[in-house]
């Protein structure tokens, strides 16, 4: 740590504390309940206390839940993205004024555009989560990070906000072989005096593996990384291997949500998800059915927030898939054979891969789109397929924002529908390829 980290670090903290210390008080609590020598029933009893004092503020600040006087979670309906738009006003807790509250946007993993608020509180304990997961790979406040991501006006931080967080953003949107080379050159120019934690989507991480299985390593060699995470779809063990090899560290992969935070990280076996047991309860329910799966069952994702009061987030379906698994050595079970959130990659006109999520950032601005699916159904041919309410979107922008991505001379087309149709395995994909499949 340089001695400018080393006073980010103490900053952080002192500020932490003159404002109440919430985010070392929520640190703490996941350092507690995380560690494997405590017991089952200990967290158990932890979440029903603080569970009966969610329920309880719920049904009496929020209109939606007013009617469920139960403190059995199983009693309380599952929701989901569209019945939450549905019934937006009737979400919100009574309690918050508008301008306690944060606004969390996401373009919608699943193909269905959200936004969700949050009280303060709730945040802290989101920057305790990503201080306490961000940890595991050897980072601490104050340390560097770089971040592939797609930057929007939504995202994009000035040069002074991202000096003063340490926190760089990298636009991962071109992830041809020339701007995978500019990522390297930059990473290797922010990483090699001070080392840095490098955050992304699984998804940009396979072109960067493909990039190294047909140029090798040499570019990566001076780039200084302690620790890499991929998130938001699935991280596929050849993509790891190839990623630990280039950049000489670890790689984890991590199960996140905007709307949300931090739900789990992936430890001693890939793609084991161990659950944040301090923030959510975490349930897998049976595609057809809102009952448990058994072990091993692949059923639907089912998140419930511990810590939004100002709209509470109670038996959410995240729209993800996976499976309760037990951890190796421990008694406690994790989220594996993880479905994530199924995507394929697309090329643009140029026949250069194109991140998938440069089109789910390009949708958050789409505020009537209810689901979408992009798809590429021919070389240089597009379909984007909506599902919108009022059957009204603004077409000519939508179409320059998806040219801005694909090219200037794509053939894209617009279709709409009633619902986007889903897998078997019942998730959406929202980006698909149904041209030539996952070109290498």
């Amino acid at each position: 740590m340089t001695l400018l980290e080393f006073y980010r670090n103490k900053s952080f903290w002192f500020i932490d504390k003159i404002k109440g210390g919430k985010v070392a008080y929520y640190f703490s609590l996941l350092n507690k309940y995380d560690n494997s020598d405590i017991s089952e029933k200990e967290v158990e009893e932890f979440q029903n206390d603080e569970l009966k004092r969610l329920l309880c503020h719920a049904r009496e600040t929020v209109p939606f839940y007013q009617k469920y006087d139960s403190d059995v979670l199983v009693d309380w309906p599952v929701v989901n993205k569209l019945v939450i738009r549905s019934n937006y006003s009737a979400f919100r807790s009574s309690s918050y004024k508008d301008d306690e509250l944060i606004h969390m946007s996401t373009s919608g993993s699943t193909g269905t555009p959200f936004e969700s608020l949050q009280n303060v509180e709730k945040k802290k304990s989101v920057n305790a989560e990503t201080l306490f997961y961000n940890g595991k790979t050897g980072f601490r406040i104050g340390r560097r990070i770089i971040y592939l991501r797609s930057v929007v006006t939504e995202t994009q931080k000035s040069r002074l906000q991202q000096f003063a967080q340490n926190i760089y953003l990298l636009d991962c949107t071109d992830l041809s072989d020339k701007g995978i080379e500019e990522k390297l050159n930059f990473i290797k120019k922010y990483s090699k005096h001070c080392g840095a934690m490098m955050m992304g989507y699984s998804s940009t991480l396979d072109a960067f593996r493909m990039y190294f299985e047909r140029n090798g390593y040499e570019k990566a060699k001076e780039c200084n990384l302690y620790g890499v995470v991929g998130g938001s779809t699935m991280l596929y063990d050849e993509t790891r291997k190839v990623i630990e090899n280039a950049f000489g560290c670890r790689c984890f992969s991590r199960y996140a949500n905007e709307e949300n935070g931090f739900l789990g990280q992936d430890d001693k076996e890939n793609n084991v998800f161990i659950m944040n047991r301090v923030n959510y309860i975490t349930e897998v329910l049976k595609f057809e059915k809102d009952e448990p799966t058994e072990i091993g069952e692949l059923g639907r994702i089912v998140i419930t927030d511990l810590r939004n009061y100002s709209m509470p987030m109670i038996r959410y379906d995240t729209g993800d898939v996976g499976a309760w698994v037990k951890v190796k050595g421990s008694e406690r079970l994790a989220i594996g054979n993880f479905g994530g959130r199924s995507i394929d990659m697309i090329f643009n006109s140029e026949g250069e891969a194109v991140s998938p999520h440069s089109i789910s950032t390009a949708m958050w601005k789409f505020k009537n789109v209810l689901q979408y699916q992009f798809a590429q159904i021919g070389n240089n041919k597009y379909e984007m397929r909506l599902n919108v309410v009022d059957s009204f979107v603004a077409e000519n922008e939508l179409l320059h924002e998806l040219k801005s991505i694909v090219g200037q001379n794509a053939n894209i087309s617009i279709k709409y529908y009633d619902e986007i149709p889903v897998l078997a395995s019942g998730k959406r994909r929202y980006i698909v390829n149904e041209y030539g499949a996952n070109r290498k």
